[in-house]
């Protein structure tokens, strides 16, 4: 890493890039309450402190460390003895290097060749193949990544053959694929080439979808891959901006919506579940929804056939075809994960307590009393006074 790109990532060091264009501030800092510029989500998802700016507590945001690639769980990614934030301060490399491993500048490209300038100021020529794994942009614009879009001048990492360290399995370029903000909120118009969404405060955020966008939706149309296509207005999606072009979508995530409650009618290709509300919602079951039931031998094989009514059950579902609700997963009995409703009794004077909740969670407090049951399928009795 030159000295230029470190004094830039030390200087960045605090500060929260703003939203794309339409997305509030207010929207951003209930999502990134720690001000460390990740998201609640991306923070469990990395396992870093939602509430804690700097998890490792190296002088660096944890923000920070990922986008200068360091580990923000470790204080001293590299392992050279030197944290991270007074490395940055020194203006040397925190970044751990890995074996097989090439970091540079890009001198020349050739026609299945790459010659990079590392650090130190020595070069390396490394074979470019069809089966080199290219993350770069597709600058020419023409759905697909070649070694004709890597210009002089990039930022690379390059991972080199185990048995020939002249041939490149993989070239990125650092940057071309760095996320920026997070987009939440529900698709509100889907074109050939963007989608619009619609943010929790309201304002909306259109993005440009390419070839190199990473959508994970249902496959909706059945085609065996999934595209744009697959994405329908009212999804409710997770979306991520490229941090060098704030219009440009890196990734698009369709997120399930999770229900939960009693079976009230099993079909051969559906379930209807009874809510708390007591409102009802039929789900659909196709050939990739995946089933969590239990067999009448106890094992986590059983079908739809073997629900009751009247059972536990969640399920995890997106719209489907036709404004059906299309469950991705379905859980009942006891094979749901937290053990399903718990119930907790607590005895004494005050009478007897009896909570009901999703996970299994504590009973209520008797008015008085001795200390509850342990409840069924993971609930807990309630403690009385």
């Amino acid at each position: 890493m030159s000295i230029t790109k470190l004094t830039a990532a030390l200087a960045a060091v605090g500060i929260i890039a703003a939203l794309p264009a339409g997305a509030s501030a207010a929207s951003k800092a209930r999502s990134d309450r720690d001000r460390d510029g990740l998201s609640a989500k991306t923070e469990k998802r990395l396992g870093t402190n939602p509430r804690r700016a700097d998890t490792d507590r190296d002088k660096l945001k944890d923000g920070a460390e990922v986008k200068l690639g360091t580990n923000p769980l470790r204080k001293d990614s590299d392992r050279d003895g030197v944290n991270d934030g007074a490395e940055v301060a020194a203006g040397t490399d925190p970044c751990p290097s890995r074996a097989n491993q090439v970091r540079g500048a890009v001198a020349s490209v050739g026609a299945d060749s790459v010659t990079i300038t590392k650090a130190d100021a020595t070069t390396v020529t490394l074979t470019v193949s069809a089966d080199t794994k290219l993350r770069i942009p597709d600058r020419d614009a023409d759905g697909k990544v070649t070694l004709a879009d890597l210009q002089a001048g990039d930022k690379v990492n390059a991972r080199t053959s185990a048995a020939d360290a002249t041939i490149a399995e993989s070239i990125a370029v650092k940057g071309g694929r760095k996320r920026g903000e997070e987009v939440e909120g529900v698709v509100s118009a889907v074109a050939a080439d963007s989608l619009t969404i619609t943010t929790e405060d309201g304002s909306t955020v259109t993005l440009a979808v390419n070839a190199d966008t990473k959508i994970k939706a249902p496959d909706r149309d059945a085609s065996g891959s999934v595209t744009l296509a697959d994405v329908l207005i009212g999804d409710k999606v997770e979306a991520y901006s490229s941090a060098d072009d704030a219009a440009l979508a890196l990734a698009v995530k369709v997120e399930a919506t999770k229900v939960a409650g009693t079976v009230a009618e099993v079909g051969t290709d559906s379930v209807t579940i009874t809510l708390e509300d007591q409102s009802t919602v039929t789900v659909t079951v196709n050939a990739d929804t995946k089933l969590r039931i239990p067999a009448a031998d106890g094992s986590a094989t059983g079908t739809l056939a073997d629900l009751t009514v009247g059972e536990d059950i969640r399920a995890k579902t997106v719209q489907g075809a036709g404004g059906t609700t299309l469950a991705l997963g379905i859980s009942a009995g006891s094979l749901i994960r937290g053990g399903g409703r718990g119930h907790g009794h607590g005895h004494g004077q005050g009478g007897n307590v009896n909570t009901q909740n999703d996970r299994g969670d504590r009973g209520d407090r008797g008015d008085r009393g001795g200390r509850g049951g342990r409840g069924g399928r993971g609930g807990r009795g309630g403690r009385g006074r």
